[in-house]
């Protein structure tokens, strides 16, 4: 068993005599020689020291003879209980022999309930047990005179000397401890005792704790606390200050850890290696604290006329203002009493702040089940909750003492999963809301009365609505802390109000195509107006503009520091979780056709979607790469689908009007003639509208096809209608794509269908000269370069026969440049391949391949 000794009072109390003395002696010096001065009274301090230590030995000799005689008593009263003991040794050498004769009957005999008729054995071991219960119990009762005498000690110390009342203070607090670890090593407990003891020194605490509590409040009370204080301080407030920071330093002084094992290190030194790690309150400002707290409690945790559930902005305003009004006084005065008392890691405004804050929760707290059943109203506090959260962290720089990050007051909403959904769940059904009044407005398809650049969409009324309700969702979460939250409301919100939206324009494109290509043109209620012409190309526009002006929003918003921090954060937490080393999808279409959210799981887990949705990378040692994207990719990709499909059907509706219109010339049969519309040009100057000059008050003899004025003034028509509404790039790609559609019918339905005459091929190269490649002059620089295979084939058309006879200007050479000539290399078995096209260009030939040249040389009537 263990020696006792470790906890012996006695040993405690030697022990802590020396530290007093020791302790005695440094405050003697430290009372009696404050400065250098001092030392000029060194002398009669020595004087003084040396008469007291005179009298202490003759106190010292007069002791010593009363403890000869003590001792010599003590000496006597030994030598008789030697020989008592002597006595008692032969005695007992008696009773051994006694015992040893009554050993068989001892261990024969069987047991006896009786205690009268109990063995000598058992009535010894009895007593053993007996003593050894009064020894503890000894032991026990001088603990709890120690621990009296400790707490007393200090009790008494405090009001004088609060910094001399911790050490019997620490001291007591040693005791618990080593009594605590001592009964257990010891493999028996002290009943009770070791709680005991920390009750004694929790009630220690509490009751230095009040004492000096009092004494610092007297001199908030001197200042009129909590009235701020303002800058400068008046001269007659120093003998204050001076209180003050005496009053509030002793406070500090009982900062101390709640583990004993720690109760004499300062609390900077606990924190000292740990990094973002939460430091308690100080109990000064915690005090300095409290009558703000009642006077916030009074105003709204009560029935004054400022306690309304629906103006939370009233008490946050109150605590905003109240931070500002005392930021001086806390910056300056507190900080610099905080700071010298060894507590660095302390801001002393951010520590009021934190103080004050209990409040503010403890109100959010307490207002949430009437929230929960005003959805309007609890949309708008924690929104309001949001913005005081950022006031705190903008303007003052709010972080809680000790940490990095501060989770903000809306951890009261979002700490809680169910609050958090049922925030969620208000803010969508006011967005569904919204959108659907948006939907099913008059002026849903109208474009906005706003000027806009000409290479930018111009909105329509709906998508322009719809951009600004995503703003405000955004607005709403964009200041939540955490990713989790924040994600939750761009994939439950946003998300689904795109995909929503893109369907409906998907879904309107649908109808408008089956209404304009079904072979049925009968449809109930559906004018042919409503799907032909410009009043079909409006509705396209239309939807068009939605669709492009909400992808170009959301692709700006991906490249906004905002949305790239969720992307990275997506990345980052895809990567780690899956081991992600690419792509491994793209979720925009599913999203499309199944409803799912085209964007991450907000999950710590990252789902099958998100997965499908990153694109991230872990190198070799480990370092995760972010490749580059947005959360807005596949939204934006689901509506530049919808925007190439409108674009189809504009270039698709735009061409068939045109078809539609130009029938009559497809039907002409006069190609082949030489005399066209009562003209006969075999007799007559044939010009070549390819070599003649720019010169526009030049006359030709040929004119444009009367059968062309219809189709080309509807064409003019439809594309003024588009240029003047869509984008200049989006405008000239739909002009190319048109230009290919009309290129194609045209060669199909004529130039390979119809047989031409030169003066034919010279009617032709005027129409589209004249006529279609005129139209796009008004957009385009040169438009002929879009039908650059009918331009080519106007000029082999336009080639003279071999025995035509030209009255031109032009050089030998391109008098040469006859039909004869090209379908003789045509035809030229031995010519390579490679040459023909050398030689068409020759012609002025560019852009036909040699099978097409001869399919057009094959048109000519005399060829």
């Amino acid at each position: 068993m263990p020696s006792t000794d470790s906890y012996d009072p006695e040993v405690l109390i030697r022990d802590l005599d020396e530290n007093a003395t020791e302790n005695h002696v440094v405050d003697f010096l430290n009372s009696h020689f404050r400065e250098l001065e001092d030392l000029e009274n060194l002398n009669s301090t020595l004087v003084e020291l040396k008469e007291n230590e005179q009298s202490q030995n003759e106190k010292r000799i007069q002791t010593q003879a009363k403890t000869s005689k003590v001792l010599q008593q003590a000496l006597d009263s030994f030598n008789v209980t030697v020989n008592e003991l002597e006595n008692l040794q032969a005695t007992r050498m008696e009773l051994e022999d006694a015992l040893a004769d009554h050993c068989s009957i001892v261990v024969s005999e069987k047991p006896i309930e009786d205690s009268e008729n109990e063995t000598l054995m058992k009535k010894l071991v009895k007593l053993q047990q007996q003593v050894d219960s009064l020894e503890r119990s000894k032991q026990y009762l001088k603990v709890l005179v120690v621990a009296d005498e400790l707490s007393t000690k200090a009790k008494q110390l405090i009001e004088k000397s609060p910094q001399k009342s911790l050490v019997p203070y620490t001291q007591l607090a040693h005791l618990a401890r080593n009594i605590k670890s001592n009964s257990k090593e010891a493999g028996h407990a002290v009943s009770h005792l070791d709680t005991y003891l920390q009750q004694c020194v929790d009630t220690l605490w509490e009751d230095m704790k009040n004492r000096l509590t009092k004494k610092f409040k007297q001199t908030l009370d001197a200042f009129n606390w909590p009235t701020p204080i303002k800058v400068p301080y008046p001269p007659n407030t120093t003998d204050k200050f001076s209180a003050f920071r005496k009053a509030f330093t002793e406070l500090l002084l009982l900062q101390r850890p709640a583990d004993v094992e720690e109760v004499s290190k300062p609390l900077e030194s606990k924190n000292s290696k740990e990094d973002n790690v939460l430091l308690p309150p100080l109990l000064p400002m915690q005090i300095m604290v409290e009558p703000l707290i009642v006077r916030f409690r009074y105003h709204f945790d009560s029935k004054r006329p400022t306690n309304r559930i629906d103006k939370p902005e009233w008490y946050f305003s109150h605590v905003i203002t109240t931070i500002r009004e005392h930021s001086p006084f806390l910056t300056g005065a507190v900080q610099a009493i905080v700071d010298d008392a060894g507590f660095e890691k302390y801001h002393a405004k951010n520590e009021f702040i934190r103080c004050l804050l209990v409040a503010v929760t403890r109100k959010l707290n307490n207002s949430v089940p009437t929230l929960l059943n005003s959805p309007q109203i609890f949309s708008h506090t924690v929104f309001e909750t949001l913005q005081f959260d950022q006031t705190l962290r903008e303007l003052h720089m709010y972080t809680p003492p000790g940490q990095d990050e501060w989770g903000g007051c809306v951890e009261v909403f979002t700490g809680k999963k169910e609050w958090f959904k049922a925030w969620l769940k208000v803010e969508k059904t006011f967005a569904e809301a919204r959108y659907n009044e948006i939907m099913h407005s008059e002026d849903v398809w109208e474009m906005v009365d706003e000027e806009f650049p000409d290479d930018e969409y111009k909105p329509t009324k709906s998508a322009a609505k719809l951009i600004n309700l995503l703003e405000l969702v955004t607005s709403r979460y964009k200041l939540l802390p955490l990713f989790h939250n924040r994600i939750r409301f761009l994939i439950a919100i946003q998300a689904e109000l795109l995909v929503t939206y893109s369907k409906r324009i998907d879904s309107a494109v649908d109808s408008f195509g089956n209404l304009s290509y079904s072979i049925v043109r009968a449809v109930p209620n559906v004018a042919a107006t409503d799907i032909t012409g410009v009043e079909g190309l409006k509705r396209l526009c239309r939807w068009l503009s939605s669709a492009g002006f909400v992808s170009r929003t959301i692709k700006e918003w991906g490249e906004d520091s905002f949305f790239l921090e969720l992307w990275h954060e997506v990345t980052v937490r895809a990567a780690r979780n899956t081991g992600n080393t690419g792509n491994t999808g793209n979720i925009g279409a599913a999203a499309h056709n199944t409803g799912a959210s085209p964007l991450p799981s907000p999950t710590s887990s990252i789902s099958s979607t998100e997965q499908g949705q990153v694109t991230s990378s872990v190198n070799v040692d480990g370092a995760i790469t972010v490749d580059e994207g947005t959360v807005f990719d596949d939204p934006a990709e689901l509506f530049d689908n919808i925007c190439e499909r409108i674009q189809s059907l504009i270039v698709k509706n735009v061409s068939r009007e045109f078809f539609n219109g130009l029938k009559a010339y497809v039907k002409k049969n006069n190609w082949s003639r030489s005399d066209i519309y009562n003209n006969d040009f075999t007799r007559q100057q044939i010009p070549k509208l390819n070599n003649q000059s720019k010169d526009t008050t030049s006359q030709s003899t040929i004119e444009l096809s009367p059968e062309l004025y219809t189709p080309l003034s509807d064409l003019a028509h439809s594309l003024t209608f588009l240029s003047n509404n869509l984008p200049d790039r989006i405008f000239k790609h739909i002009y190319k794509d048109v230009s290919k559609e009309l290129e194609d019918y045209l060669w199909d339905r004529i130039l390979m269908k119809k047989h031409f005459s030169e003066m034919g091929g010279c009617q032709f190269e005027v129409d589209m000269e004249k006529g279609l490649f005129t139209i796009g002059k008004r957009w385009i620089r040169k438009p002929e370069n879009y039908f650059r295979r009918l331009k080519d084939a106007c000029i082999l058309l336009t080639l003279p026969a071999n025995h035509s006879k030209i009255e031109s200007k032009s050089d030998d050479k391109s008098q040469q440049r006859t039909l004869s000539q090209v379908i003789s290399m045509l035809s030229d078995d031995e010519l390579e391949p490679i040459a023909i096209p050398k030689m068409l260009e020759n012609f002025g030939v560019y852009h036909l391949t040699p099978k097409e040249a001869i399919d057009v040389i094959e048109r000519r009537v005399d060829s």
